[in-house]
């Protein structure tokens, strides 16, 4: 009805099989200032239809009519923020779309707050064996090309960490985990039945090709205890091939 996919049939059919506690949804970055602008809303449903509470930031809009606050989001700040505005623990439903740091930013937020339902937008252009992702670097931003987010195999790996599964992908958008008390209402795919959302180009190649060497293998990250060097050698050709025209 108002994202950009089919995303809002989606999480309408999770809650249908799981009970919301609070119906609270946080969604960022949010590219417009009305609930139904910009490419799409996830939570614009929720709250104009189902009678839900929205919470929603952006590092360019603001508007406090819908509660849509301007910070720029990172890593190190997303917890407190969250805090500053008094999102529960075991809020129902969170949206990550920035576009770069998502992987991060997901992996901060998992670190103290339980949403039942995450969806973060995935990078199809990586296969669903490559686990690729923009660096945590505040300095990179998405410059409109292949060069923004994470792949849907690096996503896992921290959905794994932090017991949520994959359930369901909106092809060349997002990908939707529900936390681990709730696996039994769903039917668990494995994340090889994806395959055909991954490898689909969609954007235009890297602007700056040398930008594909700031991109990071995360698999090769855990592994290495967060050896950014290491890592970003491991997804050198990887992100050339997928990112630019000279793989």
């Amino acid at each position: 009805m108002y994202s950009q996919g089919n995303q809002d049939i989606i999480i309408h059919d999770v809650f249908n099989k799981i009970s919301p506690t609070n119906k609270i949804c946080v969604e960022f970055g949010f590219n417009c200032d009305s609930l139904t602008g910009g490419s799409g809303s996830n939570a614009a449903n929720l709250i104009l239809n189902e009678g839900w509470g929205g919470l929603f930031f952006d590092g360019e809009f603001e508007n406090k009519a819908i509660n849509l606050h301007k910070y720029f989001l990172t890593s190190d700040n997303i917890c407190q923020i969250f805090d500053n505005h008094n999102v529960p623990i075991d809020l129902d439903y969170l949206s990550i779309d920035v576009d770069s740091t998502d992987l991060w930013l997901f992996d901060a937020v998992l670190n103290k707050y339980s949403p039942k339902l995450v969806s973060v937008e995935y990078n199809s252009h990586f296969s669903i064996d490559e686990a690729i992702t923009f660096p945590n670097n505040t300095n990179e931003t998405f410059e409109g090309d292949r060069g923004y987010g994470a792949s849907l195999k690096a996503l896992k790996l921290v959905a794994d960490k932090h017991n949520y599964h994959l359930i369901n992908v909106e092809q060349k958008l997002d990908c939707f985990f529900i936390h681990n008390d709730f696996k039994d209402c769903f039917e668990i795919p494995s994340l090889s039945d994806f395959k055909d959302n991954c490898l689909i180009d969609h954007h235009h190649p890297l602007y700056n090709t040398e930008r594909h060497k700031m991109f990071l293998d995360y698999e090769v990250y855990l592994k290495t205890n967060g050896d950014i060097k290491a890592s970003q050698r491991a997804a050198e050709e990887i992100s050339k091939t997928r990112l630019t025209n000279n793989g």
